[in-house]
């Protein structure tokens, strides 16, 4: 079995447009662990990202659409991928709503704000009528070899819960996926997971590209990993 480190594609010759909350959600709650001595957030953004729970709002930052778009954290899916993933990958994924905002629904305080960020062409280039995004919810796969992959477990708390995890920056370069080593008898059937120790960094098998390019879908790159 192969298996690969998942990235998003932001467009060959002409950028893909990536997702970007509409507002926020109030001040992360921050708490301090008396054991690990930790201050962490119970509500971050990313969490609410991943909660059914928390409604979502978000705009396209331009008009052309892969079915994989990159947002703030992860990629989020087009209907046609929903569809897609929903039939093929029906075990290993699941979907959250997002309520996409066009650029007449943005507050005067929000395009001010874009504007300041981003600068008054960015501002113009946010579409009347994006087309439907879900959000992307997967389960944890399989396991990595961490001394392999030089990924130590920096924090462990049994308090708290919080697990932390040291990565060698040379994972994040352009050959950073030839690191990451996946215990292939870990291996729990998913076609596209998450690992322990790489947050909610996608992997996938040589399945799920199959599938990926037999519908042509956009939006997506795939590095392959060493599998012991």
């Amino acid at each position: 079995m192969n298996f690969y480190h998942v990235t998003t594609d932001c467009g060959k010759r002409k950028r893909f447009a990536c997702g970007c909350f509409s507002e926020l959600f109030g001040e992360p709650k921050l708490t301090l662990c008396n054991d690990c001595g930790v201050e962490y957030n119970r509500t971050d953004y990313k969490q609410m990202f991943f909660d059914k729970a928390w409604h979502i709002g978000m705009y396209m930052d331009r008009d052309h659409y892969a079915d994989f778009a990159y947002s703030q954290f992860l990629p989020i899916v087009s209907e046609r991928a929903k569809f897609i993933l929903a039939v093929n990958c029906n075990n290993a994924v699941d979907f959250g709503d997002i309520k996409m905002v066009s650029f007449r629904d943005l507050t005067k305080e929000k395009l001010k704000q874009i504007r300041d960020w981003s600068g008054y062409a960015a501002a113009k280039k946010i579409p009347d009528d994006p087309p439907p995004y879900y959000r992307l919810f997967l389960k944890q796969g399989a396991d990595l070899d961490f001394q392999k992959s030089n990924i130590r477990l920096a924090i462990d708390c049994t308090t708290c819960g919080l697990k932390s995890y040291d990565i060698p920056y040379s994972h994040y370069g352009p050959d950073g996926s030839k690191e990451i080593y996946i215990i292939e008898s870990t291996w729990k059937g998913y076609d596209i997971f998450y690992v322990e120790g790489k947050g909610y960094t996608i992997f996938c098998t040589e399945q799920f590209i199959e599938i990926y390019e037999k519908n042509n879908l956009t939006g997506l790159e795939f590095a392959q990993i060493q599998a012991v």
